[in-house]
C-alpha cells in the first residue's frame, strides 16, 4: 500500500462512500480504536459518500488498518477481498449504486456494463473494462487502479451475487504496476 500510495498524484482521487466502506469494515470486526486511528490517520472526523477525497488519504487508511484485518480474516489477501466485497455492497445499496442494481434485477451478465461506470463514478482514475469471455463468464481489467487485484476479487463477487449471479468464482491476478485483471464466472 506504501508503493501504491506513492505513485498517487494530487488529481487521484476516491468518493467518500470507500472510506466509509472500510470503516463500515473496521466496525463490523469490533475494533473501534482501530476505526478512531484510521480516521485520525487520515485527518478528517467524517466522510461524505459522494465528496472526493485524495486516494493518498484511503491507501493510509487501509494500510493502518490491513495488519489487524489480516489477523481477524486470516491474512491479508482475504481481509482485501472481505474488504472489497462489503464496498460493493455498500456502494450498490446507497444512491446512485442503488438505482443501478434496481434497473438490472436478476442480470449478472448486465455487470459487464455496469461495473465500469460504477467504477468511474467512484474514483478519478484509472481505466476499467470488462471483456467477456462466454455466457457467464469474463475479465474485468483494471489499469492504474491503486487497491490490490484481492479488492478487486471481493467487489466483483459481491457485485455478481448482488446482480443475481449463483456460485461466483473470482480469480485476480496482478499484471503489472498499478495494473491487474480479474476473471469470474457464474451459474
Amino acid at each position: 500500500m506504501e508503493r501504491r500510495k506513492c505513485l498517487a498524484t494530487s488529481e487521484d482521487t476516491i468518493r467518500g462512500m470507500l472510506f466509509n466502506g472500510t470503516l463500515e469494515v473496521l466496525r463490523a470486526v469490533g475494533d473501534g480504536s482501530l476505526v478512531k486511528r484510521c480516521v485520525e490517520e487520515c485527518g478528517e472526523s467524517r466522510f461524505l459518500d459522494f465528496f472526493s477525497y485524495p486516494v493518498r488519504m484511503h491507501c493510509q487508511m487501509v494500510s493502518t488498518a490491513l495488519p489487524v484485518l489480516a489477523e481477524q480474516y486470516g491474512d491479508a489477501e482475504e481481509a482485501l477481498r472481505q474488504l472489497g466485497r462489503l464496498v460493493a455492497q455498500r456502494f450498490l445499496k446507497v444512491g446512485a449504486g442503488r438505482v443501478m442494481l434496481s434497473l438490472t434485477p436478476g442480470s449478472p451478465r448486465q455487470l459487464g456494463y455496469s461495473l465500469p461506470v460504477a467504477y468511474r463514478m467512484a474514483v478519478s482514475f484509472g481505466q476499467y473494462e470488462v471483456q467477456w469471455t462466454g455466457a457467464r463468464s469474463g475479465r474485468f481489467i483494471l489499469r492504474r487502479d491503486f487497491m490490490p487485484h484481492p479488492f478487486h476479487e471481493g467487489v466483483v463477487e459481491m457485485s455478481l451475487g448482488l446482480f443475481g449471479g449463483r456460485q461466483v468464482k473470482v480469480s485476480g491476478r496482478p499484471t503489472g504496476g498499478l495494473d491487474s485483471e480479474c476473471d469470474f464466472c457464474w451459474q
